[in-house]
C-alpha cells in the first residue's frame, strides 16, 4: 500500500473513532444545569479538532507544509481550548468575556506567528515549537481550574484531574522527544501520531466519562435520601445510614438522643386550607426545626408530618433543654397563608440511646413517648422511661431519682400553651 493510501486509511479510521465517541457522549445523562449540560458539546469538539489536527498533520507528507502548519496548529490549539471548555462547563462556570477575548488573540496569535516563521525560515522547529507550547497552555489551566473546583471526595474528579497531570508531564517530557528528535520514516511518524491521538481521545474521554457518572451516582443518592418537599434526609437515610452515625458516636463515647415529633391537628389544616398549604406548612415546620440544629444534628422526615432529630453528643437533660426551646420555637412561628396566620404546635416523643441499642427498635419506644404526648393533650414533650416534674415556666427537669415513673411513660412538662382540639 502507498504512503498517501494508507494516510487516508488511518485518517478514515480515526474519523471512525471520533464518531463513535462523539455520539457515545449522546448517551450520557445531561444536567439539568445550562453550563453543565453544554459539557458534552465540548467534549465531541475536542474529538473533532484532534481528529482534523491529525488530518493537517498528514499534509506535510504531500509537499503542502504551510497549510499542514497553519491547520494543526489551529486544531491542536482549539482541542486543548475545547479539554479546558469541558473542565469549565463540567462545574458549572461560565467562561468570562476577557477569557474569550483573550483566546482569540491567542489563536490569531498563533496562525500569524506560524504564517510567519513558515514564509521567513521555513524551518519546521518553530512551527512545531509553537504548537507544543499552544496547546500546552489550555492543559495547564484546565488542570489548575479543576485543581481548584474539584471536589476531593470524588472519584470521578480525582481521575479527570490526574488525565490532565499527565497530558501536561507528557506533552512536557513527550512532546520535545517526539517533535524534535524522534527520526523515522513519514509512514511510521503518520502511524505514532495516529496511535498518540487514539490513546488521547480515549483517556480524556475515559475521565470525562467517569467524572460525569460519578457525578450522577452521588446525585442519585442525594435524591434517594433527600425529601423532595422539605429538603430534609428522609427515611431511607434512616434505615442505610443513621446506624451507622449512632455508632460511631458511641466510639466516640457520646450520648444520643432521639427526638421525634409532628405537627398538632394537621388533618385539619389539609381539610381547611387545602393539601398546597399542608406542603407550605410542613415545609415551614421543617425550617423551624433546622433552624435550632446544632451542628452534627440530623434532621430525618419519617413521612407525612412527622419528623426525627437524632441530636449527637447530647445527654438527655440537655436534649430535653432544647425540646423545650423547640417547642416554644415552634408554637411563636406561625405561618403565614395570605392573610391568614396559622398557629402551629408540636408534640414530641424524646429518648435517650441506650449503649449499643439498636435504632430501629428504639425508634418505636420513642414513638410510644410521641402517642403519649399526643394522648396527654399535644404541644408537649413526653420522654420516654424517665420521670419528670413540672416547673412553673414550662421549663423541665428531672425530678428525684427515688420518684415512680407512671408506667414507661412520663411527661416532660410543658403544659399546652393554648387549648387544642384532640
Amino acid at each position: 500500500m502507498q504512503t498517501s493510501e494508507l494516510l487516508f486509511l488511518q485518517i478514515a479510521v480515526l474519523g471512525v473513532i471520533t464518531a463513535v465517541g462523539m455520539l457515545f457522549t449522546y448517551a450520557l445523562p445531561a444536567p439539568s444545569h445550562k453550563h453543565k449540560a453544554s459539557s458534552g458539546l465540548y467534549a465531541r469538539l475536542f474529538l473533532l479538532f484532534l481528529w482534523l489536527s491529525y488530518g493537517f498533520s498528514n499534509l506535510q507528507y504531500i509537499d503542502m507544509a504551510l497549510l499542514h502548519s497553519l491547520g494543526q496548529n489551529l486544531c491542536a490549539t482549539l482541542a486543548a481550548y475545547m479539554v479546558y471548555l469541558t473542565v469549565l462547563k463540567r462545574f458549572g462556570q461560565a467562561l468570562p468575556k476577557t477569557q474569550r477575548l483573550l483566546i482569540l488573540l491567542h489563536i490569531a496569535c498563533i496562525e500569524a506567528l506560524t504564517w510567519v516563521m513558515h514564509y521567513y525560515t521555513e524551518n519546521m522547529v518553530f512551527c512545531r515549537l509553537l504548537l507544543l507550547l499552544s496547546t500546552l497552555m489550555p492543559i495547564v489551566a484546565a488542570a489548575l481550574k479543576m485543581l481548584m473546583l474539584m471536589n476531593s471526595r470524588s472519584i470521578g474528579d480525582k481521575v479527570l484531574f490526574y488525565i490532565l497531570v499527565g497530558a501536561v508531564v507528557a506533552l512536557v517530557l513527550g512532546g520535545p522527544v517526539y517533535m524534535f528528535a524522534l527520526q523515522v520514516a513519514a509512514d511510521h511518524q503518520s502511524f505514532i501520531t495516529f496511535g498518540i491521538i487514539v490513546i488521547a481521545m480515549i483517556v480524556f474521554m475515559l475521565g470525562f466519562v467517569v467524572s460525569v457518572m460519578h457525578s450522577l451516582v452521588i446525585r442519585l443518592k442525594k435524591q434517594i435520601y433527600r425529601d423532595p418537599l422539605t429538603a430534609c434526609k428522609n427515611r431511607n437515610y434512616f434505615y442505610d445510614v443513621a446506624p451507622t452515625i449512632v455508632r460511631k458516636a458511641e466510639l466516640h463515647c457520646q450520648s444520643v438522643c432521639m427526638l421525634v415529633c409532628d405537627i398538632d391537628h394537621f388533618k385539619s389544616i389539609n381539610d381547611k386550607y387545602g393539601h398546597l398549604t399542608g406542603d407550605k406548612a410542613l415545609r415551614h415546620f421543617s425550617q423551624l426545626l433546622r433552624s435550632q440544629l446544632y451542628p452534627g444534628d440530623i434532621l430525618i422526615r419519617m413521612g407525612g408530618e412527622e419528623f426525627l432529630m437524632l441530636l449527637l453528643d447530647c445527654d438527655l437533660n440537655r436534649a430535653s433543654e432544647r425540646a423545650e426551646m423547640l417547642r416554644q420555637h415552634i408554637a411563636s412561628q406561625p405561618l403565614a397563608v395570605n392573610d391568614d396566620a396559622i398557629s402551629l404546635t408540636a408534640s414530641f416523643g424524646l429518648l435517650a440511646l441506650p449503649a449499643g441499642a439498636d435504632v430501629f427498635e428504639i425508634i418505636g419506644e420513642a414513638d410510644q413517648a410521641l402517642y403519649q404526648a399526643k394522648n396527654n393533650g399535644r404541644n408537649q414533650i413526653i420522654a420516654y422511661g424517665q420521670p419528670f416534674i413540672q416547673t412553673p415556666d414550662s421549663t423541665t427537669l428531672p425530678a428525684s431519682s427515688s420518684a415512680p415513673a407512671p408506667g414507661r411513660h412520663t411527661e416532660l412538662g410543658a403544659v399546652p400553651a393554648t387549648a387544642q382540639e384532640k
